[in-house]
């Protein structure tokens, strides 16, 4: 999915892979981009721990993009939304 962001960016973003391993040391940002980007990261294993509970509760959870949100110029960003199915 990075591929496809920075092969279709036209903004003034700076494509940053995030996941394993994640580190922002020596990319260049601005220090509320860096600390934004920090809470970003803590939300989703946040979440992620979230979902690893519910799914051993007994729910079944799809997360589907609900809306995006633009910057104005060039950046977005993907807005979710759970999609639940609970045994009964």
């Amino acid at each position: 999915m990075t591929e496809v962001i920075a092969n279709t960016h036209t903004g003034n973003c700076i494509p940053v892979t995030t996941g394993e391993g994640f580190s922002l040391e020596g990319v260049k940002l601005s220090k509320a981009l860096r600390e934004a980007l920090r809470s970003v990261e803590a939300s989703i294993e946040e979440l992620n721990t979230a979902l690893k509970q519910a799914v051993e509760a007994g729910a079944t959870i799809e997360l589907r993009r609900r809306g995006r949100v633009h910057s104005g110029d060039g950046c977005w960003a993907d807005q979710m939304a759970p999609l639940v199915v609970a045994r009964p």
